[in-house]
């Protein structure tokens, strides 16, 4: 299953109108875990955390840098930052190493 797929599954989407914006949302995410892994391509294993990051994004759509709303007697409060379930296991990844050379080669 694609992260696609998974995304539009956890947001219950069963058409295409959204793909484009979708796969913004995934490409941004995926951005912000090679970040903080370090690494140049994203992991099979972390693919779960990217599509996290994703729909945590398209339910902040209009809320963009609110901490919390209350209309018509509902109230919701939104997560600064990375929730801290997906920041830990991002920062427990193990990082990219860089390769040292000898002296001599080059």
């Amino acid at each position: 299953m694609t992260a696609l797929e998974r995304l539009k599954l956890r947001l219950d989407i069963t058409d295409d109108k959204q793909d484009t914006l979708l796969e913004l949302l995934l490409d941004d995410a995926q951005e912000v875990v090679l970040d903080i892994i370090g690494r140049d391509k994203l992991p099979v294993g972390l693919i779960s955390a990217q599509v996290e990051l994703a729909t945590a994004a398209y339910n902040k759509q209009g809320a963009e840098g609110e901490s919390s709303r209350s209309e018509g007697g509902i109230s919701r409060s939104f997560i600064d930052g990375l929730p801290a379930e997906i920041k830990q296991r991002l920062l427990n990844y193990p990082r990219k190493v860089g390769v040292i050379y000898a002296a001599d080669e080059t």
